[in-house]
C-alpha cells in the first residue's frame, strides 16, 4: 500500500485503490465480453456453412449444434447483462463515496485553514 500511495494525497490513494479494483473487474467483463463475442462469431461462421451433405440426419444434426449455440449465447447474454448491471452499480457507489470523500476532504481543509488562521492570529497577538 506504501508503494501505491506515495506522492499522493489521502484522497487520491483511495481514489487510486477504488479506480484498481474497479478496474480489474471492468477488465474481467471485458474478457467476458470478448469470449462471448468470439464464440458469437463461430456460431455465426458454423451457421453460414452448410452442411456436407445435403442428407437430413447432417441437417438435423447442424440444428441441435445451432440450438445449443443460441442456448449458450442467450445465457452469456444474460450473465453479461448481470455483469454490466453489477459493474455499473459499483462504478455509482465509488462515484458516491468519490463526492462524499471529496467533499469531508474539503471540510477538513477548511477547518485545518481556519485552525492554522487562529494559530497565526495567537501567535501575533
Amino acid at each position: 500500500m506504501r508503494g501505491l500511495c506515495q506522492g499522493y494525497s489521502l484522497n487520491g490513494c483511495f481514489v487510486g485503490i477504488k479506480r484498481q479494483i474497479g478496474m480489474s473487474q471492468l477488465e474481467a467483463a471485458q474478457q467476458h465480453l470478448q469470449a462471448a463475442l468470439t464464440r458469437l462469431e463461430n456460431a455465426l461462421a458454423r451457421r453460414l456453412t452448410p452442411p456436407l451433405s445435403g442428407a437430413p440426419e447432417d441437417y438435423e444434426r447442424a440444428f441441435t449444434a445451432l440450438t445449443a449455440e443460441r442456448n449458450d449465447l442467450a445465457r452469456d447474454v444474460g450473465m453479461l447483462r448481470s455483469e454490466c448491471d453489477r459493474l455499473n452499480a459499483a462504478l455509482s457507489a465509488i462515484e458516491r463515496d468519490h463526492r462524499n470523500l471529496r467533499e469531508v476532504t474539503g471540510q477538513v481543509a477548511q477547518r485545518i485553514d481556519g485552525s492554522i488562521a487562529e494559530i497565526d492570529r495567537l501567535l501575533e497577538g
